[in-house]
């Protein structure tokens, strides 16, 4: 009896080599959002500590200078957050890749298996008649 071959083998290597892909460029663009976001709580924890500092001082310059570092964090942060939804966009994007990815290797692993099915029965059932002919045979 020949040995089970799926038809589609190269296909289904093609697509599961094109989800992983697809995977690396998905954890490429989260990566980029979780940087994005660690700049984001490092500018408001640094934020919060001159506000922290500056309780109870009365320096003109050291209220202006903290003015100054107010607007300058707002500035950045409004940056920041820009970058950050065109980060989501792009991770948006490249799931719904991935999702498409995975039906279609999904699909063919389906139909794989529901072939080795069919195959395990036929050979089974191969098996069967040749018991059946020897046992026959031997009447």
């Amino acid at each position: 009896m020949k040995k089970f071959q799926f038809e589609l083998e190269d296909i289904l290597s093609v697509r599961k080599f094109q989800q992983e892909q697809a995977e690396s460029e998905l954890a490429k663009s989260l990566a980029v959002e979780q940087e994005i976001q660690r700049a984001l709580d490092a500018l408001a924890e640094y934020q919060t500590s001159i506000q922290k500092q500056m309780r109870g001082n009365t320096s003109f310059y050291d209220i202006v200078n903290a003015t100054q570092f107010s607007g300058f964090v707002r500035n950045k942060s409004e940056m920041l957050m820009r970058r950050m939804a065109e980060a989501k966009v792009v991770s948006d994007e490249k799931r719904k890749i991935v999702k498409a990815a995975m039906q279609k290797t999904e699909t063919l692993e389906n139909l794989k298996k529901s072939q080795q099915k069919e195959y395990k029965i036929e050979v089974q059932k191969d098996d069967d008649n040749e018991i059946d002919d020897i046992v026959t045979s031997r009447q």
